[in-house]
């Protein structure tokens, strides 16, 4: 049984760790939104299903940061914390911009939603990997090592790549 704090802690100012995985996170949640859309939707009902699945995502993370800290700090949250702990988790959501837009060009442009589904996904890809690499790079990163991060992050997104492949 956990014993209670023996002196008061203090709410997060802000947590640029929470943000960067968010960002990550929001982009694997949005390539699997993407490989398993179905291809008989419309393209802008898939990009309003991609920003509503973030957005629920968004609202039980930043749920359950909410309720651990005020565990964590005994008391209710100031409205400055509470506004932190919803803005950190933010790029979660705002990661699927860059897919979302893509969407909508294509939709825009006239081009079928399977087609339009697989450009957005390597897109997703693609930017999983540039996040991959900025991320190794900001953490000092290089040679092997960046080159594996890089991997890592790039084979989530492939990963999903096939896994809309096995589905469809």
């Amino acid at each position: 049984m956990d014993e209670p704090a023996t002196q008061p802690h203090h709410a997060p100012t802000g947590d640029r760790h929470r943000q960067r995985a968010s960002h990550l996170y929001g982009l694997i949640v949005s390539g699997a939104v993407l490989a398993t859309a179905p291809e008989d939707f419309r393209l802008v009902r898939v990009a309003i299903l991609l920003f509503s699945t973030l957005v629920i995502y968004w609202a039980a993370e930043t749920y359950v940061h909410w309720i651990a800290t005020r565990t964590l700090v005994q008391r209710d949250l100031t409205r400055h914390e509470f506004r932190v702990i919803v803005g950190d988790g933010w790029p979660l959501v705002a990661a699927c911009s860059v897919p979302v837009a893509f969407l909508l060009l294509e939709a825009l442009l006239g081009i079928d939603t399977a087609t339009a589904l697989d450009v957005t996904l390597v897109v997703n890809v693609g930017l999983l990997i540039a996040t991959g690499w900025q991320m190794g790079r900001a953490s000092g990163l290089a040679g092997v090592q960046l080159f594996a991060s890089v991997c890592v992050t790039g084979l989530l997104g492939i990963s999903l790549i096939v896994l809309k492949t096995l589905l469809h």
